[in-house]
Parts: structure tokens; sequence; C-alpha cells
């Protein structure tokens, strides 16, 4: 069994939001610990050749299915969910003030309920600086978000590098899972069971 787990997500993402509803549920069964892991999501996607908004290229019929099922895992976890009236989100500001505080728990839940239950724009600082605030955290971290401009390039970069196609990705010993729907490959893994020979 694997120790831990790494949860690469973006706030910009819903299904990035569902993940984080329940990869620590998932982790802690199995007596590991998660790592979350912030990039910017739209930077990789432009370094994939991905639309930069995928949902908004979908044809009609495959865009009401996806929003649907966004509803329908929300309700699967018993998790609360709203779509953003704002997307797609803005989310550097709350990337670089995630990293600036140590990518903790406690802010990435905060900062995603604002944006998918709230219906908040989190791009905006002083949501940001409610939601850091609210987690007993230092508000001013908002002030000083561009000092984790680097840690975000180097971030995606390494979100790219580890092969991540989108939000949210999974890692356990070197073997990543895409999706939220993906959790169960997960907590087979960390349960010790040999994932199949990636496809080459």
């Amino acid at each position: 069994m694997d120790a831990s787990v790494e949860c690469w997500f973006d706030y910009s993402s819903p299904f990035a939001y569902l993940g984080t509803t329940q990869i620590e549920r998932v982790a802690r069964a199995a007596g590991a610990e998660v790592r979350f892991r912030p990039f910017l999501l739209g930077a990789l996607f432009e370094r994939l050749g991905t639309p930069l908004v995928p949902l908004e290229s979908f044809p009609e019929a495959k865009r009401r299915h996806q929003r649907l099922d966004l509803h329908r895992w929300a309700h699967h976890w018993g998790v609360p969910f709203r779509f953003t009236s704002t997307f797609p989100l803005r989310t550097v500001l709350p990337l670089r003030v995630t990293l600036l505080a140590g990518s903790a728990p406690a802010l990435v839940h905060r900062i995603m309920r604002a944006a998918w239950v709230d219906d908040e724009d989190v791009g905006r600082p002083e949501v940001v600086a409610r939601c850091v605030a609210d987690v007993g955290l230092d508000p001013s971290l908002v002030e000083r978000a561009g000092e984790a401009r680097a840690a975000l390039f180097a971030a995606t970069d390494e979100a790219v590098a580890i092969g991540c196609p989108g939000a949210p990705c999974f890692v356990v010993a070197d073997h990543l899972y895409w999706g939220q729907d993906r959790l169960h490959f997960v907590e087979a893994a960390l349960d010790g069971f040999p994932p199949a020979p990636d496809a080459r």
C-alpha cells in the first residue's frame, strides 16, 4: 500500500470540486494521506492543444448530458452542487493563494465551496480573502499572491510532465488516474491492488 495520494486540481473544474469532496474519505479508509496539488488547468490545456473550455466545445447534446452527470454525481456523493454563473472561472489568484498557504486542505475545500456551491466569483480578491479568513489563515495572503507566480508555473509544468490530461488527477505510486469518476481505481490502488499495465 502506498501511504499517500496526490490530488491535482484547479478550482475552475466542477469535476475537481466533486473529486475533492471524496478523496480524503477514500484515502482515510486506506490509512493514506492526501497531498493537494494546485495547477493552472487552462495553461495545461493550451500546452496540450485542448480547447481552453472543453465543455463549451461540445455539441449541445453532449454538453447537456455532461452537466446532468455533474448533478447526478453530486447526488450520488451526497454533496451540494451548483454550476457557477461565472463560468469559466478565473482561478490564477486563488491558486496562487493556495500555494502560499501550503495547499491547506481547509482552504481548498472553502474555495471550492465558494465556487461550486455558493456561486461566488473566486477570481475576486475580496471573495478569496473571505475564504482565507474563514479557515483561520491570514487574509494578507491575497495581497502577497504574486509571490507564488513562479510556483504556479512550476506546478503546471509538473502537471504536464506527469501526464495530467485534465482535472482532477490522482497519483498513487506513480500511477495516474484522471477524473473524479475514477476514484474506485484510486481506492483499489491505495488498497494495494496492482493496476493494469499501462497501455503503450
